[in-house]
């Protein structure tokens, strides 16, 4: 009886290293890089740490705030179209999302914000994207950058409203 008892100390002792050095939960999120390459364009993994670039709050997935809403939204770069992937803003390793997100990549974008005085911006979808934005460039075209709200020229950072059509315009 002793015996057993002492093969069994034995190997709970040896597997204390084991388990003691294991991680509950999962690893701590990498940190947001922007992508400044060319398309195309991934949603990032570790969605939490964009979350945080873009200045957004971090909301359970399973959240849809007072009045959600949709965006279609299109990005050419030197004419060709480039794809808006499913899971931008969502990190379903944490069970956290973004107010701003992608389900599906066609380009519908979802706005489920806290209230309905929260309005993002394109400017923080790309950064939720990780992909380089701003009024000169889209990734690595760097020439010009357009953008048309529902067939009509607006400034590149403009807010996403509910039910439009934004058609971001890329070139070298």
């Amino acid at each position: 009886m002793r015996a057993g008892r002492r093969v069994i100390v034995a190997v709970v002792l040896a597997m204390l290293p084991v388990v003691a050095g294991c991680q509950v939960g999962p690893a701590p999120a990498g940190p947001a890089e922007t992508r400044e390459g060319p398309p195309p364009w991934d949603a990032p993994r570790d969605a939490v740490s964009y979350i945080d670039q873009a200045g957004m709050e971090r909301l359970p997935l399973d959240f849809s705030g007072p009045m959600p809403y949709t965006v279609n939204l299109s990005v050419t770069v030197d004419g060709t179209a480039v794809k808006i992937p499913a899971g931008i803003g969502v990190d379903r390793v944490r069970a956290e999302q973004a107010a701003v997100h992608t389900h599906t990549d066609d380009g519908l974008v979802y706005v489920e914000a806290k209230t309905q005085a929260e309005r993002p911006t394109l400017r923080q979808f790309f950064q939720l994207w990780g992909v380089r934005y701003d009024g000169k460039c889209v990734g690595d075209a760097c020439g010009s950058v357009k953008v048309e709200l529902n067939g009509k020229p607006v400034a590149w950072d403009t807010k996403l409203v509910r039910q439009s059509k934004i058609q971001v315009t890329a070139t070298r």
